[in-house]
């Protein structure tokens, strides 16, 4: 077993949850893998595993939980972002104006890559879980990229699905030069349906517990879709080092999504600038 530092930003349940320890246990016991969310688990089944506290659609606090991430120990060789959130709700704001479900899908996980780049391991792997297979660039609404203006729950998830898309090939390309055996790889990964007992959450109580019995039937299990998505980022990352590719999509079985658009530079700057203008902007708000 190898000895690595990872961080799973939502992972103190679901997919997050799941993946964390499918790390946890297949690293030394010397590893340092850290759990976090809002919430404590009430299990860490690994004496490697630790939590630390985030809230993850504050800009805010992504930066605090950054600065004393990087003045706490060693580098990191693999970094996980699976926060989200399923509502119906329309646009609901943060305190710092920021659509919630955009705030913890887009926003928020460019901000831990940003702010963490400079304390990535050689080789660090960056995961996104959202949804790999469908972004592109013709989704978006290129005048109104926070949707401020023409919201709706269809807008937000080709919104984030498709500014994560341009966002890993953007950080591919922006990495400094290395070694292809030392590069920085970025995975924008698919887990598909997954048995998350979601409807805990959302159903009437009367409902939760035939609607939790069909799932475990018709869904993939949490610890199947960390194994096809570890596993899957593994074979790309390989894939990608041998093509000179250094980020990649994929979908829920962890093979290579297809028929990914290619990002122009113009497209890249202007989401890059739009992303950091909000991002830094966000936590100068008032609560």
């Amino acid at each position: 077993m190898t000895s690595i530092r990872a961080v799973v930003v939502g992972g103190t349940n679901g997919i997050g949850y799941a993946m964390a320890c499918r790390i946890a246990a297949s690293s030394s016991a010397s590893s340092s893998i850290i759990v976090s969310g809002r919430t404590k688990p009430a299990t860490l089944p690994q004496t490697n595993m630790e939590f630390r506290r985030l809230d993850a659609s504050s800009m805010r606090e992504i930066k605090r939980y950054t600065d004393e991430l990087k003045a706490s120990g060693p580098k990191l060789d693999l970094l996980v972002m699976t926060q989200g959130i399923l509502t119906f709700q329309g646009r609901t704001e943060t305190p710092e104006g920021i659509d919630q479900k955009m705030s913890l899908h887009y926003y928020g996980k460019q901000l831990l890559i940003r702010e963490l780049l400079p304390f990535l391991n050689d080789a660090a792997r960056v995961i996104i879980v959202l949804d790999g297979t469908r972004g592109s660039p013709s989704k978006l609404i290129w005048d109104d990229l926070d949707l401020k203006k023409n919201y709706s729950l269809q807008k937000a998830a080709d919104h984030c699905v498709s500014m994560n898309d341009g966002m890993v090939q953007y950080w591919a390309k922006a990495q400094p030069d290395a070694p292809a055996s030392a590069k920085w790889h970025f995975i924008h990964a698919y887990p598909g349906a997954v048995n998350t007992n979601i409807f805990n959450q959302i159903a009437p109580s009367f409902l939760r517990r035939p609607l939790n019995a069909l799932s475990s039937l018709a869904l993939t299990s949490p610890e199947t879709c960390a194994e096809r998505l570890l596993d899957g980022t593994e074979q790309r990352v390989a894939e990608g080092t041998k093509e000179g590719r250094f980020w990649s999509n994929i979908d829920n079985k962890g093979k290579s999504a297809e028929n990914r658009a290619i990002w122009t530079e113009e497209q890249i700057t202007k989401l890059t600038d739009h992303t950091w203008s909000v991002a830094d902007t966000a936590p100068s708000v008032k609560k």
